[in-house]
């Protein structure tokens, strides 16, 4: 036999020691991990075919009106204020879009409140008629009345009883243009006539209805419901997104999202066309107020104006002046233009007033304006006041003269300006880009929803897995047993694929071709069992018998494997070995051996006229097997018997190692019935199943009946862990032979 041996460095293989610990767990629950991933990706695959959401928007540009020119008079101004000077503010315009009057006449328009349409098959129906062409095909529309393709039915009228509000009513195509509608609040289906306004009596009063199209094969069914128009527009005015579109633009953005695209840019329309509606008709009202306002007011400013006129020229006859002096007029004109200054600084700082506080920056500067024009108007009044008296009452008379034509004029002017709006009924808001009807949904992303379930569910499988692994997980480590129970673990039995393949062979007869130890003597799992026999031969010769059981706390731990495989590799030194089945509910360990099923331990514990070598079988050289046989209905009284006591006497005396496969410990009683027959007890541990508090119960158990366990077997681990995870312990070496013989002869 030629042996290559392959070197790796121990501080290597330490430093990948947390690494290797996370793909053992993630390999030893791959199964876990693939199941939550494929889960994941259903659901995912689930919400990427549910209903698209579309999204689109209007743009609306809100206009301000322009200021009022300087040469308005600001007293004028404040009277018409709501048609001049009330200048739009977007925020403002913005409720007035989502108020409920504007929404309440879109969902009456629309009839938003009548939802209709066919019925779809649940998760896929959708998806598959967005990519049908034409009706349902036959061989799809006659399952459960689903439509699959592009039925569709228009509505004309449909009025129910409050009662009936948000009630599904099911009305089903029928051949030559009629349909059935039922409900269970009807007493018997009706049949009505597409076209038709149709009134069906119900439990909760008349229902209206109207269907003007209906495109469908006959058995196509379709859903009505009468929504609560309240309900409605409330869910519309949360469902609209109004946004200013840059600071100060006044272009504000309306949004909505739909899973029907072409209602979904009709409703925006109408909204945005309504909106532009009331705000013409609120502008033209506006005018129209303060036209009659300005109207009714013309003939007291005339009368006023020729008034002033008239006392202005008797006062210059009676003193014989021809004028006022150039001087007095230019004092004059300083002193009305001071005045209109002031009353419009008042103004602004009165709007900013309500906004801001007195140490705003804007605020402050109008103060200071204010100031400066009140001091530039004390000193105007000032110059009027040092001017002889004939010439101050002249000035006066003429400041009314001027004051009354200003007013009248601007009244005039403003007259001919609102009758133009009000002709016109031209608004502040128009619409500068129309919805149109989205061609791809918002959501969900197909794609990005699949690559997510993905990603998450291998997260979540990982996490699962980790999770398991710290509650529910069994021992991986020898430390742990031996510093928790105090129990030494003689050895670990690496998991063989070659025994997998073993099991497979169902029709095999011969020992030689079931049993790992004979046909491949070379297996890792084979050579741990051997390290374990030089142990197990040094303790036999301080045990008070030469009696060996081999237990398990559950059942798949592999105690048959081990006690198999032991007992032909106790054979091979020469030893007379026998192997007896102890399980007498659910033994199989002949099946390992190829042996058909015979007499056995139970048959020979029930009749004692039965000897044990009759029962008794060589399967290999110096290994003989006592199977357990059929099946008792009282197993624990058969090894509870002086029979067994006896037969366990004899076979000691009779053979150099008497192995026992017992029963798993803390399923069933028998183990602990056994174990006191045995001068060595092994326990069998799977390695990360078997968890630590069942080692620990085992032990307790078998304390009772004063027995110990003499140590504990890892069964089951990958060679990947002991590689990695204690190169130190287990060697830091990896030998592979070139050459080497399978089989035993």
């Amino acid at each position: 036999m030629n042996e290559k041996q392959i070197s790796m460095p121990s501080s290597a293989l330490s430093s990948q020691g947390n690494l290797s610990q996370i793909l053992d767990v993630i390999s030893r629950r791959r199964l876990t991990i693939a199941l939550t991933t494929v889960v994941c990706l259903v659901l995912g695959g689930v919400v990427a075919l549910t209903s698209p959401i579309y999204q689109s928007n209007i743009l609306v540009k809100i206009d301000q009106l322009p200021e009022a020119q300087p040469s308005s008079r600001p007293e004028l101004m404040s009277m018409v204020s709501p048609a001049f000077d009330a200048r739009s503010k977007t925020t403002g315009e913005m409720q007035v879009i989502q108020s409920r009057q504007t929404v309440a006449h879109v969902v009456d328009e629309l009839e938003l409140d009548v939802v209709s349409g066919p019925r779809r098959f649940p998760v896929i129906g959708t998806w598959l008629a967005s990519h049908a062409s034409d009706l349902s095909k036959s061989v799809f529309g006659s399952i459960g009345g689903y439509a699959w393709g592009k039925e569709q039915v228009k509505v004309g009228a449909f009025k129910v009883p409050r009662e009936l509000e948000d009630r599904k009513l099911t009305l089903t195509a029928l051949s030559a243009g009629r349909y059935e509608l039922s409900s269970s609040e009807l007493d018997s289906p009706f049949v009505g006539t597409v076209g038709r306004t149709e009134t069906v009596a119900t439990t909760k009063g008349d229902v209206t209805l109207r269907i003007d199209t209906l495109v469908a094969a006959p058995g196509i069914r379709f859903d009505l419901k009468r929504l609560s128009r309240q309900d409605v527009i409330d869910d519309m005015q949360k469902n609209l997104q109004i946004t200013e579109q840059g600071e100060k633009s006044n272009v504000v953005s309306v949004s909505m999202r739909g899973s029907d695209p072409e209602l979904l840019s009709q409703t925006l329309n109408a909204l945005g066309a309504q909106y532009v509606r009331e705000n013409n008709d609120r502008n033209a009202t506006i005018a129209a107020n303060s036209l009659r306002f300005l109207e009714s007011q013309l003939p007291a400013m005339q009368a006023q104006m020729v008034a002033a006129e008239h006392r202005y020229t008797a006062y210059r006859h009676s003193l014989g002046l021809v004028d006022a002096t150039e001087e007095g007029r230019l004092n004059l004109q300083r002193v009305s233009d001071a005045e209109a200054q002031l009353l419009t600084l008042q103004r602004s700082r009165a709007d900013l007033a309500a906004r801001y506080a007195p140490s705003y920056p804007a605020v402050a500067s109008l103060d200071a304006q204010i100031a400066m024009t009140k001091q530039y108007l004390e000193a105007g009044r000032a110059r009027v006041n040092a001017m002889p008296t004939e010439q101050q009452d002249a000035l006066a008379l003429m400041r009314d003269v001027r004051m009354t034509t200003d007013l009248y004029t601007a009244a005039r002017n403003n007259v001919e300006q609102l009758r133009l709006i009000q002709a016109s009924k031209a608004g502040f808001a128009q619409i500068i880009d129309p919805a149109i009807v989205p061609e791809h949904p918002v959501r969900p992303v197909r794609s990005l929803v699949l690559a997510a379930s993905l990603l998450l569910g291998l997260l979540a499988g990982v996490a699962i897995s980790f999770v398991r692994e710290m509650l529910f997980a069994g021992v991986t480590e020898p430390e742990q047993v031996e510093a928790r129970t105090g129990l030494m673990v003689y050895g670990m039995v690496p998991h063989s694929a070659k025994q997998d393949e073993l099991q497979g062979k169902a029709n095999a007869t011969d020992a030689r071709d079931l049993i790992l130890a004979c046909r491949h003597p070379s297996d890792p799992a084979a050579e741990s069992l051997r390290s374990f026999r030089s142990a197990l031969q040094y303790m036999l010769a301080s045990a008070r018998n030469n009696i060996v059981m081999v237990a398990g706390p559950m059942p798949q731990v592999g105690k048959s494997f081990v006690a198999a495989n032991l007992a032909v590799i106790l054979a091979m030194t020469g030893k007379r070995v026998l192997l007896v089945d102890c399980d007498l509910r659910r033994g199989a360990l002949h099946r390992s051996f190829g042996l058909p099923a015979g007499l056995g331990l139970a048959e020979v514990l029930a009749d004692p006229s039965l000897t044990v070598e009759l029962a008794t079988r060589e399967v290999l050289p110096n290994l003989d097997i006592l199977p357990c046989g059929d099946y008792p209905a009282n197993p624990a009284e058969l090894l509870n018997s002086l029979a067994f006591d006896s037969l366990m006497r004899n076979a000691s005396a009779r053979y150099d190692i008497v192995l026992l496969d017992s029963a798993p410990a803390l399923a069933v009683s028998d183990a602990g019935i056994i174990a006191p027959h045995a001068g060595s007890v092994f326990l069998v541990a799977r390695f990360s199943e078997t968890r630590l508090a069942e080692i620990e119960e085992t032990a307790r158990r078998f304390a009772q009946v004063g027995t110990r366990i003499h140590g504990v077997m890892l069964n089951g681990f990958a060679l990947r862990s002991v590689k990695y995870l204690h190169p130190g312990r287990y060697g830091s070496h990896i030998y592979a032979t070139s050459q080497h013989t399978d089989r035993v002869n």
